[in-house]
């Protein structure tokens, strides 16, 4: 199982620093897939420097992290190759009727760490291949490679990262309208964060540079998506101060810039956009662990004539472990999204996840969840006064849940047996925007895997 989609345009995630770098909500490889689209921030990678993750809110993660194999060490250097192979069925691969076609889920990475006492460098490359073998129109494959690295300066952190990621926008994500066969794109994203420590306090200022390019679909029927592709340029401040060890409260200031890449029309979708954020982070209780972050986002376009948005803004993970076997995780957030077809303007996405993990035995581990994720469309021009109102022409509700069984082999093999559901429906606008027969405002997708993974 993994999360197979980045978030472009997010309200918290693209520069929130909750620690000494900045922290990214991660599938670590066991996650089900998220109802909310997510085109950047959910598959930077865990094992490269200047992108951090958190690793302390699943029974099942912290246990298997900590049953995975040491590594090939090179002198001062770590390597981890993974590979993994799941196969089995999906009745809905392209969000329409008889579109369901057996599943072969192929992929590989392999990273390099340093292992040096101050200064940490690191690097990771890796695939994912999704064959349909009697769809073959919806089959893709996505790579990735990145590089980053941290200064140790004392008391103060310089971290730096890049990125570059070659994806693909599914007809079943979240928040994608008008998508029939898998969209590539592409992403270049790169970060540099400074942490300037005074006792308890610190200042975390960051910038994020992301150029995102879209391609044309395959297929019969096909769009070109390169009116979406476009750069943004985020700056950040974070404030951060220290209760005790693993508790503290944050402030954040975001500001962003997006300019569209020359096109008839794509420029009437450049804007400036700006949010604040206070919240806590409370993560040292042996039972109890919670991050809360609330504020506000505002985005106003270049062009003149297209109306201000501006919405509420929130983000809440809390982690109960009534038993060391035991950990249920809530996770809730909203944010404005980017456009991720050339039909949307901006999207609210509002998303909440409950997830149960267990472990069974010593190498035996239990998950399963349940997600309710929502995306308001703001495609067209309805104004209130000087406003958007957040109505929008286009709802889409998704509803998932699923379940998996993990089992650890040994320490370089796992085999996985997971089974996802999900119920799409999309009220208002005109939800089958190519005319194609058969295409639905509703539709249920049922996945079943049974897979291994390797581990060096």
């Amino acid at each position: 199982m993994k999360v197979r989609r980045l978030r472009r345009g997010g309200t918290m995630g693209r520069c929130l620093s909750w620690g000494p770098v900045s922290i990214m909500v991660l599938g670590m490889g066991l996650h089900a897939s998220k109802a909310h689209a997510q085109l950047i921030q959910q598959l930077f990678p865990s094992d490269v420097p200047g992108y951090a993750t958190d690793m302390t809110g699943s029974v099942v993660t912290r246990q298997m992290m900590g049953q995975q194999s040491d590594g090939i060490g090179l002198g001062s250097w770590l390597l981890r190759p993974t590979a993994s192979e799941n196969v089995g069925y999906n009745t809905n691969t392209l969000g329409i009727p008889g579109s369901g076609s057996p599943a072969v889920q192929t992929s590989a990475n392999v990273s390099a760490n340093s292992r040096w006492r101050r200064h940490a460098l690191g690097a990771s490359v890796g695939m994912d291949d999704h064959r349909y073998p009697t769809q073959s129109i919806a089959s893709y494959t996505n790579w990735h490679g990145s590089i980053g690295g941290s200064l140790n300066l004392g008391h103060d952190t310089l971290s730096a990262a890049f990125s570059h990621y070659q994806y693909h926008l599914s007809a079943t994500n979240l928040g994608v309208y008008g998508v029939v066969y898998p969209v590539p794109y592409q992403v270049n994203d790169g970060r540099l964060t400074y942490t300037k420590t005074f006792g308890r306090f610190s200042l975390i200022p960051a910038f994020d540079y992301q150029d995102f390019s879209f391609g044309t679909a395959p297929g019969p029927i096909s769009i070109d998506y390169g009116t979406i592709s476009h750069k943004v340029e985020t700056g950040s401040l974070t404030s951060r101060f220290a209760f005790s060890p693993g508790n503290s409260a944050v402030a954040v200031l975001r500001g962003s810039a997006a300019q569209y890449d020359a096109a008839i029309q794509a420029s009437t979708n450049n804007y400036a956009d700006g949010a604040g954020f206070v919240g806590v982070d409370f993560r040292s209780g042996q039972v109890w662990q919670y991050r809360l972050l609330v504020g506000g986002e505002t985005r106003s376009f270049a062009n003149g004539y297209s109306p201000s948005v501006s919405t509420p803004t929130f983000e809440v993970n809390v982690s109960w472990m009534p038993r060391r076997i035991d950990t249920v995780n809530l996770t809730a957030g909203r944010h404005l999204s980017d456009p991720e077809t050339p039909f949307a303007r901006n999207q609210v996405i509002t998303d909440v996840r409950l997830q149960w993990d267990h472990e069974l035995r010593h190498n035996v581990f239990l998950r399963a969840y349940g997600e309710f994720g929502e995306s308001d469309s703001q495609s067209g021009m309805q104004v209130t006064g000087a406003t958007a109102t957040l109505g929008g022409n286009r709802l889409q509700k998704q509803i998932h849940f699923g379940g998996s069984v993990f089992w650890n082999i040994d320490r370089h093999v796992r085999a996985s047996l997971t089974y996802n559901y999900v119920n799409n429906a999309t009220s208002g606008g005109n939800v089958n925007y190519l005319n194609i027969p058969g295409r639905l405002s509703t539709f249920t997708s049922n996945t079943v895997l049974l897979g291994f993974s390797f581990s060096g």
